[in-house]
């Protein structure tokens, strides 16, 4: 199965978010930080005992008039139920159970979810006195913990991996390459499914938001076969009026989860926008393949250096990701869609390159006795030798005698070169420093 998915869901005040930046805060170091790549503050991953899990905080979706609050709390505790794997039920020991507390708990006890119900402000033992109250709610066991202090964070963790190592496997085919089609509203995605596979999978409307259901399709190309993830980033829901961007976030990140390779799609009319920017970003952060699908480019009016004008743009747009590939293709025309799926094919190749040692350092040792790393605080820096410790995705190890004094410009340095000779096209790399072991 894919990363597992927790949503912590609560009403409001009663440390959510707080909890959210203590567990994601107790990441292990072996997830690195990567120069330019930005985080979603409301989901993030962290690594437990080996596990990887998703987490999700619903406190950063709630709306800012007060009259909405409560209808938008049901919403995200309905989302999770259809959505996560478990769920955090967050209530506050301080203010005991309210009648939002038992809505919410009714709900997940009708949906039969996995919940562990977090007692949260336990800073002291006193309160530890309160929580017997809240077997009332049904759910269990209450966990008792401070996510102010930490107390008992511990605890909760190895209790999310005893729950979440429960949840059944998803049977997944691994010949497949795995494929997420994301982007915002409208910009084309099940219609692009659509026409590849030739048939109505999904509803496809003007209207942004009509697809209902993420669909999983299956296609043989040139002796290969496709999973075809259609994300449904923004269902058409009756009941969902207050979390439009909470439910995009969820779908979007599962659907990412899942993949070896994002096609992101965009409008070439509307350009990227900074919610584009933060979902490649956290593409790129999961290390997942990436390729940039400019769609509508039929009603784009072209000469002979508009190709040229528009890939500068988005390069420029793009940053210290325009390692991306892009492509231009018109759905509604049938232009370039199996393209499409050859450039996410040799994505896909490349992401699971492995370049052996002695290749990478002919090349690298030569460069950073010319270039040297600029030094520190009078330390002479030298990188001793470089590897590559995984592939599919691609680890990148650099040792060094000083790697703590490295600056990040050189960190860049050595990934463009590392780019420049040997591809990695639309692939996000994670390039680490390490001791040099005497």
């Amino acid at each position: 199965m894919g990363t597992p998915l927790v949503a912590i869901v609560g009403r409001p005040n009663v440390g959510k978010s707080t909890l959210f930046n203590r567990l994601i805060g107790r990441r292990k170091a072996i997830v690195d930080d990567q120069p330019g790549v930005t985080r979603d503050r409301n989901y993030d991953t962290l690594e437990w005992n080996g596990q990887e899990i998703g987490v999700i905080d619903t406190g950063g979706y709630l709306p800012k008039t007060h009259e909405h609050i409560d209808l938008a709390v049901r919403e995200q505790v309905e989302i999770a139920v259809d959505e996560a794997d478990l769920i955090l039920f967050v209530v506050d020991a301080k203010t005991g159970i309210t009648d939002i507390d038992e809505d919410l708990a009714s709900i997940l006890l009708q949906s039969n979810k996995k919940t562990l119900l977090v007692v949260n402000k336990v800073d002291s033992v006193e309160w530890e006195y309160e929580i017997g109250q809240f077997y009332n709610l049904g759910l269990g066991e209450p966990i008792p913990v401070s996510a102010i202090t930490g107390k008992r964070s511990g605890d909760l963790l190895d209790l999310i991996i005893e729950h979440i190592r429960a949840v059944p496997a998803r049977d997944m085919d691994e010949d497949y390459i795995k494929l997420a089609i994301i982007g915002r509203e409208n910009v084309g995605k099940s219609s692009f499914v659509n026409t590849l596979l030739s048939q109505p999978r999904a509803i496809v409307t003007d209207i942004p938001g009509t697809t209902r259901d993420p669909i999983d399709s299956f296609l043989n190309y040139k002796k290969r076969k496709y999973l075809l993830i259609d994300t449904a980033g923004l269902k058409k829901r009756k009941r969902i009026k207050e979390n439009v961007l909470f439910y995009s976030n969820v779908r979007t990140y599962k659907s990412m989860q899942r993949a070896d390779v994002v096609l992101y799609m965009v409008d070439v009319n509307e350009g990227l926008t900074h919610h584009d920017i933060t979902v490649l970003n956290e593409a790129a952060r999961q290390q997942k393949g990436i390729v940039l699908v400019m769609n509508k480019w039929d009603l784009i009016a072209k000469d002979h250096k508009t190709i040229e004008y528009y890939t500068a743009e988005i390069n420029d747009r793009l940053g210290n990701l325009n390692y991306i590939p892009q492509i231009y293709v018109s759905v509604l025309e049938k232009q370039r869609l199996y393209k499409t799926l050859d450039l996410a094919t040799e994505v896909y190749e490349e992401r699971k390159k492995r370049i052996p040692t002695s290749e990478l350092n002919e090349f690298f040792l030569p460069l950073v006795q010319t270039t040297l790393p600029p030094a520190v605080r009078g330390k002479e820096i030298k990188i001793n030798y470089v590897t590559q410790a995984r592939a599919n995705p691609p680890l990148i190890v650099f040792f060094s005698n000083h790697p703590d004094l490295i600056m990040d410009s050189y960190k860049r340095f050595l990934e463009n070169k590392l780019r420049e000779r040997f591809g990695f096209k639309g692939v996000p790399l994670r390039v680490v420093f390490r001791k040099k072991n005497k």
